[in-house]
């Protein structure tokens, strides 16, 4: 008796002593996940929630299977009824002498296959995969999509994707010219001979996370790169970016920047901007919702723009002007009020600002890319709207055509559009045949 009763307490006290170690053990575990963002720890938190998130994707896509659209293998480029049950072409068709690009994501039977497809009036004239290196990826395609998207001279395609660890190069063809292993994102842009791109780099401290990459186009080699941390120094006692760091400490909040595009002034555009030099950068910090512009050499930042936009993303060097993506993202009890928008900066100047009007409406709550063109007397503009699957393209800001993917999701969008020259496209395409 006096036995059993011995047992019973060194259990009952073994099982406290057990309560009072794991308490003790998640009251440090979350000290350093949730306090000091400590490494390792708190990437591994961040990829289960990631995990999390895509475990919800995919109990979607088993309770979604009977509402599949199934597409097709082997593009036949003159027939585009293999698409018709997955794209809706709408509103007229794309100008004679344009061709527009898109890349999309669909389902194939039970896979997420991601494409980029080239579109003149109204039919599809060629393909090709986008799809990342098995080596390389790290993630299946349903929890990836393509982002950044470059296209030169109507011949080479860059590419990358949320959510992938990789940059590409392709030609026209299909043919992989190189590919770059990491954790590249977001939208990237080129210059004569280099590209420009953002990389994490998980370092321990997110103010050094973000790495601003410059890439030789030919071999794909890295040339050199700068941190956010590089920039903090180079621009004291000036200080940007640290809104979003504790008080008396040095630990910062997660996602304190997301930095969502790198667009490079190129030489053609340098020369409408007295304030700026070719080479010069404007980058976009969605969580700041800022757009600044710095010299990549010594790392000073010539001009910062501040809450003129909401987690705005894709600003592009114009003639003579700058124009962003303002998702204007918003909600008030639950629901949103306010719709995507493209705004206008005159010789980037923030007192020279003004939405563009466009006679359709788009809504994004993150991502989104457009493209203004000025072609003799017509300005034409092609925006994306991802999270509603559609691509809009205006001339003299009306819609003239609309493509939109009629499988909806947040990993099955368009991502990404180009305008590009029909002459030279299919100039370029011949030498594929």
């Amino acid at each position: 008796m006096k036995k059993s009763k011995i047992l019973k307490f060194s259990i009952i006290y073994l099982i406290i002593s057990l309560l009072i170690f794991l308490i003790s053990l998640s009251f440090v575990y979350g000290v350093k996940v949730g306090l000091l963002r400590q490494d390792p720890l708190f990437s591994k938190v961040i990829e289960f929630y990631n995990f999390s998130q895509n475990f919800k994707l995919e109990i979607k896509k088993i309770l979604n299977k009977k509402n599949i659209h199934v597409v097709k293998q082997n593009l036949n480029h003159q027939n585009n009824s293999l698409y018709k049950d997955n794209l809706d072409f709408r509103n007229g068709s794309v100008p004679e002498e344009l061709v527009i690009s898109a890349s999309l994501s669909l389902w194939e039977g039970e896979q997420v296959k991601h494409k980029l497809i080239f579109i003149s009036e109204k039919e599809i004239l060629h393909e090709i995969s986008i799809e990342e290196d098995r080596n390389l990826s790290k993630n299946d395609n349903l929890y990836k999509w393509p982002h950044g998207l470059i296209i030169e001279d109507e011949k080479f395609v860059y590419f990358n994707f949320d959510g992938g660890n990789s940059i590409s190069k392709k030609d026209l063809c299909g043919k992989t010219i190189w590919t770059i292993a990491g954790n590249f994102h977001h939208l990237m842009s080129l210059n004569k001979d280099y590209i420009w791109a953002l990389k994490k780099e998980y370092d321990g401290d997110y103010d050094i996370a973000e790495k601003f990459v410059k890439i030789n186009k030919f071999s794909g080699k890295i040339i050199s790169s700068f941190n956010v941390n590089d920039l903090i120094v180079a621009n004291q006692p000036n200080d940007y970016f640290s809104i979003k760091q504790r008080d008396l400490s040095s630990i910062w909040e997660y996602e304190p920047f997301h930095f969502n595009d790198i667009d490079v002034l190129n030489e053609e555009y340098s020369k409408y901007f007295d304030n700026f030099k070719e080479g010069d950068l404007m980058i976009s910090s969605r969580s700041l919702n800022s757009v600044f512009v710095v010299d990549p050499n010594d790392l000073i930042i010539k001009k910062i723009l501040f809450g003129l936009t909401r987690r705005q993303h894709d600003p592009d060097w114009n003639k003579g002007f700058i124009s962003i993506y303002d998702n204007q993202t918003e909600w008030k009890n639950g629901k949103r009020f306010l719709k995507s928008r493209i705004v206008k900066l005159n010789e980037f100047n923030e007192k020279k600002i003004e939405p563009i009007k466009y006679d359709v409406e788009f809504t994004s709550d993150a991502r989104g890319n457009h493209e203004i063109l000025k072609l003799r007397d017509d300005t034409y503009a092609l925006i994306v709207s991802p999270y509603e699957g559609k691509l809009l393209f205006f001339k003299e800001n009306k819609n003239i055509f609309t493509i939109l993917n009629k499988q909806k999701s947040d990993v099955l969008p368009i991502s990404n559009g180009k305008i590009l020259n029909k002459k030279n496209f299919l100039n370029n395409l011949r030498l594929c045949n």
